[in-house]
């Protein structure tokens, strides 16, 4: 905090400033890199406002908001319980959806393979994380955007169903 003239303070704050006490899971410098990667979901969910999948939408909008919330300041609070609640119904949503579309071959091979890598991908970032390794949020990274395509196949393929009928 600055005293100026006139005993005005100021607080300069950063996104990694902590004046509640709050527990820090990890740096803003790995972070922001992650409420980037976090915004990638606004592509699907453009796309799917665009073609009127207007559950679709909210759900990955919604989604994108509250995860790039939570890592602008990843601390043990409602932001992270509420990040780990929409990021699992949205997991669910869309894994079903895509159990259910995804039916043409050039959508089921890497859709399917894109599967694994993205749950090895938040597997290895959590395990690197518990580990201390600083290259755990490369992989969570790599995790919002294989998921990112992921969603777009899952979207698309729904559509294609749509248009079949």
């Amino acid at each position: 905090m600055k005293k100026l003239k006139y005993k005005i303070y100021i607080s300069i704050m950063t996104p990694y400033s902590n004046t509640t006490n709050e527990i820090y899971i990890a740096h803003w410098e790995h972070t922001k890199w992650l409420v980037l990667s976090s915004c990638f979901f606004i592509i699907p969910a453009m796309y799917a406002f665009i073609n009127k999948l207007y559950g679709h939408f909210i759900l990955l909008f919604f989604t994108s908001l509250i995860s790039a919330n939570y890592w602008r300041k990843a601390t043990y609070s409602w932001r992270r319980k509420l990040d780990l609640i929409f990021a699992k119904i949205s997991f669910v949503v869309f894994f079903s959806n895509g159990i259910v579309y995804v039916r043409t071959l050039h959508y089921v091979i890497p859709g399917y393979t894109g599967l694994l890598a993205l749950l090895y991908c938040y597997y290895l970032s959590g395990k690197l994380f518990k580990l201390k390794d600083n290259n755990w949020y490369k992989y969570h990274c790599i995790f919002h955007f294989i998921m990112t395509y992921e969603q777009m196949i899952i979207i698309d393929s729904l559509l294609n169903n749509r248009r079949l009928k």
